[in-house]
C-alpha cells in the first residue's frame, strides 16, 4: 500500500479543502469516540493487568496497547466547540467528556458517522462544480451519481429520466477502472468496514477522485 499524508497535498487543488476538512473532522470523531473507550476502560478496570489483559482480549496490536496503557489526558480544553446563536442569547456547548461517553454507547458506530461526514462531503464538492457549465463526460456523469448517492443515505438512487428502457444509463458514468451502471440501483456507496465486499468505493477512491477532477477539467485549476 502507497501511504500519502494529507498534509502534504497541493493546497492549490480545486477540492483540497474538502479532503482537508474531511479528514480534520473525521479526526475529531474518532479522538471523542478513543476518549470515551479509555474513560470507560479505567471505570471498567482500574486495575492495570485486567485493563491490559482486556485491550488484548478485543485484538489491539501492541503498538496500541502499548500507547493506551502510557496515555493519561487527550486533547487539552483550549477550545471547546460550542455554537451560540447571533443574539448571543443562547449558546450550545458540548462537555467533552459527557459528549465522549454519549458518544461510545449511543452512536449506530464510529464508521457510520465518519461515512456520514463523506457524504456530506461528496455533496459540498459537487456543489462548487455544479454551476461551472462543465462539458458533459463519463467523468461528471460518475460525480454526479456519487453526488446523488451520498444524497440518498448513501445508495445509488437513478431517476427515471437517466435510464433507457431496459434499465440502463442513457449516459456513461466512468472513472479509470469505476464505473456506476444501471442495475446498481439502490447499492451502497461506501464500504462499511475491512469486511464489507458490498461498497462500491472506499473512502480514498473519494480523495483520489477529487484530486484527479481537474486531470479531466483543467480549467478548474
Amino acid at each position: 500500500m502507497t501511504e500519502f499524508f494529507i498534509h502534504k497535498l497541493d493546497k492549490n487543488n480545486f477540492f483540497y479543502n474538502n479532503i482537508v476538512t474531511l479528514a480534520y473532522t473525521q479526526f475529531g470523531i474518532n479522538e471523542l469516540f478513543a476518549r470515551g473507550f479509555f474513560a470507560e476502560s479505567l471505570r471498567k478496570y482500574p486495575d492495570y493487568e485486567a485493563r491490559n489483559g482486556y485491550f488484548h482480549k478485543l485484538g489491539f496490536p501492541n503498538d496500541v496497547i502499548d500507547q493506551l496503557n502510557r496515555t493519561r489526558t487527550f486533547t487539552p480544553k483550549i477550545f471547546v466547540p460550542g455554537f451560540t446563536t447571533k443574539d448571543k442569547a443562547k449558546a450550545f456547548k458540548m462537555d467533552v467528556g459527557a459528549s465522549a461517553a454519549h458518544f461510545l454507547h449511543d452512536t449506530r458506530g464510529l464508521s457510520d458517522t465518519n461515512i456520514e461526514l463523506t457524504h456530506m462531503t461528496i455533496i459540498m464538492a459537487w456543489e462548487k462544480i455544479v454551476y461551472l457549465e462543465l462539458d458533459d463526460s463519463p467523468v461528471l456523469q460518475f460525480f454526479r451519481h456519487i453526488r446523488n448517492a451520498a444524497a440518498h443515505n448513501g445508495k445509488f438512487h437513478f431517476a427515471p429520466k437517466v435510464l433507457d428502457k431496459g434499465s440502463k444509463l442513457l449516459k456513461p458514468a466512468k472513472w479509470k477502472d469505476f464505473e456506476i451502471r444501471g442495475e446498481m440501483q439502490g447499492s451502497v456507496l461506501i464500504v462499511r468496514d475491512k469486511d464489507d465486499q458490498q461498497g462500491f468505493w472506499d473512502q480514498g477512491d473519494l480523495v483520489e477522485f477529487l484530486l484527479d477532477f481537474e486531470l479531466a477539467y483543467p480549467e478548474i485549476k
